[in-house]
């Protein structure tokens, strides 16, 4: 089971540390060979998690119909080509590809997750595969150093997504496709703020994914934020579990929020991106166990797509706020005060309430 969870995280490391986050270093690159603005970049980091929203909600009934195994190394697979010809022809073909890389990597991350689950796989094991993001965001710098263009960057990072999944594809033959889904029952009003504040935390973190190499300059940005996402579960799993998702989910995103603001940003960033890297993928491990303290076992499939939905929404809409707020400012700082107002609003929203016996 370990094994099979460790080939199966390549999938998030290629589809999501590289194809996603990576775009972060690339923009500085784009922004000098193309003239690209910080509202531009907003649009193809946006254009992105837009892929990524109708991936998540299509994922389950076009996986169902092409078969998981099948549709999780295809789309793992094709993704790498579509990272190395982003950085061709300029803004145009960027945002498609944008799009349509965003869209596979749903399918990989969605697909990944509900073959291991298909296995019996505890929550140790999905850490493990979700930790895999953390993977791609410590290997982005080291691919990219030496690329001067965004032909180079972009053809670096599809080579290295390629060779990713590569030793993923050793797991196939031990892996079985899941049941059929099941339709829930059940109340989802008692979860209504969890999601405002998971849409919210989507929007904040992407933009300050988005934009914080471009306005901090640092060797150990990315490492240190790869670092801290490996860590996540040996640090947030034992907590959660022992005050409960709801306070989890606050006490994540309040570490998340002190990681994102701006004077910590320029005045520290090496703490800045250890901090965010250590908190933002703790958010979903509050976030299910909050599900499973709120909601009966036959609700929590609808309120896991309905969570998905909410997510890459706030993530489809995050990176244009937070360039546009840069533009209005006239400087790269004014986008990650944007995302942390986002992070601000998430965990207002998140403010435990009492519960009545």
């Amino acid at each position: 089971m370990a094994a099979r969870a460790l080939l199966l995280a390549l999938g998030p490391a290629s589809a999501l540390g590289l194809g996603r986050f990576a775009y972060a270093l690339v923009l500085p690159l784009m922004q000098g060979a193309w003239g690209l603005t910080y509202a531009e970049g907003g649009l193809l980091g946006s254009a992105n998690t837009l892929g990524y929203l109708l991936g998540a909600l299509l994922s389950h009934r076009l996986l169902w119909r092409v078969g998981y195994r099948r549709g999780f190394f295809l789309a793992l697979l094709l993704q790498a080509p579509v990272l190395a010809l982003t950085g061709l022809q300029g803004f145009a073909l960027a945002f498609a590809l944008r799009l349509l890389q965003g869209f596979l990597g749903a399918l990989v991350f969605v697909g990944g997750a509900a073959l291991l689950m298909a296995l019996g796989g505890s929550g140790r094991a999905l850490g493990a595969y979700y930790g895999g993001v953390g993977l791609g965001l410590l290997l982005g710098p080291w691919a990219l150093q030496g690329a001067e263009d965004p032909v180079g960057a972009w053809g670096r990072l599809g080579l290295w997504a390629f060779l990713l999944a590569l030793p993923a594809l050793s797991a196939q033959g031990g892996l079985r496709e899941p049941p059929p889904p099941a339709q829930g029952e059940g109340s989802l009003w008692p979860i209504l703020p969890l999601l405002l504040a998971y849409g919210l935390y989507g929007a904040g973190y992407i933009g300050y994914m988005t934009f914080v190499a471009a306005v901090v300059e640092s060797p150990f940005l990315f490492p240190l934020l790869g670092l801290g996402a490996l860590l996540t579960g040996a640090l947030w799993g034992p907590w959660v579990e022992r005050v409960g998702g709801e306070r989890g989910l606050f006490h994540v995103l309040l570490v998340l929020f002190l990681g994102s603001l701006p004077p910590l940003a320029q005045g520290f960033p090496a703490l800045s991106a250890l901090l965010f890297g250590l908190s933002f993928l703790g958010v979903i491990t509050a976030l299910t166990q909050a599900f499973r303290a709120l909601l009966p076992p036959s609700a929590w499939p609808r309120a896991m797509g309905l969570s998905t939905a909410a997510f890459a929404l706030g993530q489809a809409v995050g990176p244009s706020l937070a360039g546009l707020f840069a533009e209005a400012l006239g400087r790269g700082e004014g986008a990650l005060w944007a995302a942390a107002f986002l992070l601000f609003l998430a965990l207002l929203s998140a403010w435990p309430r009492p519960r009545t016996p």
